[in-house]
């Protein structure tokens, strides 16, 4: 079973190796020394303008013309020939629109014959009752071969045929400069015209990948690029457009970057990545070309550190009743409990500062604290707190303790801020406390005799 299942396999992928992506194709104009209507009798009912054969565009014009063999030897005997300009890369195909007067069977009487730059060459023999034939119905000859020529229009009793000549392989790598039809017939027997040459070169073809920015700490930007490249044949040229990106993390999100590349020739458009939350974002980029489209995806995940504190911020950190020139302390732990991996300066957090503000605030002070700690993942902090009541008052003490982060930052830049409420009770000292009650009690003592 398992050699069935390889043996389809094989023959599937030999399959799609034989699959060629189709050619591009270009019109190529030549001279022309007659109307088409009056190489075939004057019909009216003529193809005009751009018309498709076969998948394969030809440019004929409001008034189709033709280059005619018996034209251009003034109606009589003796060669000659049209040289067709074509200067294209990487030709793979040409298509041409002949038929003939007064055709022979089975007889060579005109080629077309290729010119390469490097020298290649290829002449391919049109026989009649083969490659071409008369355009009249039922005149001299009247077969074609039916696979590289086929009829492609037919009006009353009149017909147009398209010749395919595939070339050698040694045109895919060399330029097509010029395609010769010569036709060596007579004033009666067998001359050509030709109404239509288009060529097929090989086609670009479009390769790009995904992005990937990786992992990006919240607060900051990463830049990365969605590169198309042309990875088609030696000559080939790829037009297309890369789009723009969507969503609030990625950019730019608007407007197109145009490319135009040669075989193995890239362009790149630069996207910029800026998490605003932990987690992983993505987007589609669309890119379009005259080799395929694609859409391809700009991937990246926002880390962070993550602050927590033994109290939670915004709350109260209560230190109680405090005595004149007592003091308590408090501890306040911080810790990075970020939930992604250790990555370093991604995920660590810096405490930037710890201050104590408010009215009150000289009576609270911090200790052992470093501007610039940095915690990495799990690591941990006791901030130490402490109020001291330097006076006889009983009152409330109020300040408040802020604590700056680099969260939502890059490492080190100031970003989020946690601030907690600070209070205390202060009282006198026990002995003022006894003092001031045992006056109060003879004090009402005194008052309550002087009454009696």
């Amino acid at each position: 079973m398992k050699y069935k299942f390889f043996l389809i396999f094989l023959c599937l992928l030999l399959y799609l190796c034989s699959i060629q992506a189709a050619p591009v194709y270009t019109n190529i104009s030549f001279s022309t020394n007659i109307t088409l209507q009056s190489c075939i009798n004057g019909y009216s009912g003529i193809p005009t303008g751009n018309v498709t054969y076969g998948g394969v565009p030809f440019s004929l014009g409001s008034t189709p013309y033709a280059w005619n063999s018996h034209t251009a030897a003034g109606g009589g005997a003796g060669t000659v020939y049209l040289d067709i300009a074509v200067n294209k890369y990487a030709v793979t195909e040409v298509h041409t629109l002949i038929n003939n007067w007064w055709g022979q069977a089975n007889t060579n009487l005109a080629s077309l014959t290729f010119y390469g730059a490097s020298g290649a060459t290829y002449t391919k023999s049109l026989y009649g009752n083969s490659d071409i034939r008369d355009y009249l119905n039922g005149s001299y000859t009247n077969s074609i071969n039916g696979t590289t020529t086929t009829v492609v229009w037919t009006g009353s009793n009149y017909r147009l045929d398209k010749q395919k000549i595939v070339l050698p392989t040694s045109f895919a790598e060399d330029t097509l400069v010029k395609i010769r039809l010569t036709d060596w017939g007579n004033g009666s027997v067998q001359r050509t015209f030709l109404s239509g040459v288009t060529v097929g070169t090989l086609p670009p073809v479009l390769s790009a990948s995904s992005t990937n920015f990786g992992n990006v700490r919240v607060g900051t930007s990463s830049t990365a690029s969605v590169t198309a490249t042309n990875t088609g044949a030696s000559g080939s040229s790829l037009n297309g457009t890369i789009g723009a990106a969507s969503g609030s993390e990625f950019s730019p999100t608007s407007g197109t970057q145009s490319f135009n590349l040669a075989q193995n020739a890239s362009s790149s458009r630069t996207f910029t990545y800026t998490p605003s939350a932990r987690g992983a974002d993505s987007t589609n980029v669309n890119i379009t070309s005259d080799g395929g489209n694609a859409t391809r995806t700009l991937t990246g995940t926002g880390v962070s550190p993550v602050y927590s504190s033994s109290v939670a911020p915004s709350t109260t950190i209560d230190f109680g009743t405090i005595d004149k020139d007592q003091t308590i302390s408090r501890t306040l732990t911080l810790q990075n409990t970020t939930p992604d991996a250790d990555l370093g300066n991604l995920t660590n957090l810096t405490l930037i500062s710890a201050t104590i503000s408010g009215v009150d605030a000289s009576y609270f002070s911090l200790t052992n604290f470093t501007p610039g700690m940095v915690l990495s993942k799990n690591g941990s902090f006791d901030l130490g707190l402490t109020v001291t009541n330097p006076d006889h008052l009983v009152t409330m003490r109020y300040a408040t303790l802020t604590i700056v982060t680099d969260v939502n930052q890059a490492l080190g830049v100031a970003g989020s801020t946690y601030t907690y409420q600070l209070q205390a009770y202060t009282v006198p000292e026990p002995s003022t406390c006894l003092f001031l009650g045992l006056a109060s009690i003879l004090f009402c003592i005194s008052r309550f005799y002087r009454k009696n």
